[in-house]
């Protein structure tokens, strides 16, 4: 089985989550995994393989959300952010590649890219009051 992700997405940013002011740019990468009783197994990593093959065939995607919890309240979970993950299509060459669609959040020209740290002076939409 290859290493390589059998879902991803290069183009992610989380909503306040800054850089200097800027957007960060992030990128996510998924595997389709076997359980740890059936590790390696023929099967498994056929019906892995399988289940890829028809993802890309099909052009279906996995959308993911993710939420932050506020404050006290076990119930306060807003989201703050969601993306698609496309499937790869390891047969493919990189320049054949289709490009995902755009995303929720529009980007922003990179700047010099420098360490990333979340700013102090401005608090996140979920952390506002």
């Amino acid at each position: 089985m290859s290493n390589k992700p059998q879902l991803g997405n290069s183009r992610l940013q989380i909503q306040g989550y800054m850089d200097n002011g800027q957007n960060v740019d992030m990128a996510a990468s998924a595997w389709i995994n076997e359980p740890m009783e059936m590790k390696d197994n023929p099967e498994a990593l056929a019906a892995i393989d399988q289940i890829h093959q028809l993802m890309v065939r099909h052009k279906l995607k996995v959308n993911v959300q993710i939420k932050a919890r506020r404050g006290d309240d076990a119930r306060n979970w807003p989201k703050i952010g969601s993306w698609n993950l496309f499937p790869n299509d390891r047969d493919m060459q990189p320049q054949q590649q289709q490009q995902p669609p755009q995303q929720q959040w529009q980007q922003q020209p990179a700047p010099q890219q420098q360490q990333w740290q979340q700013p102090q002076q401005q608090a996140a939409p979920w952390q506002r009051g």
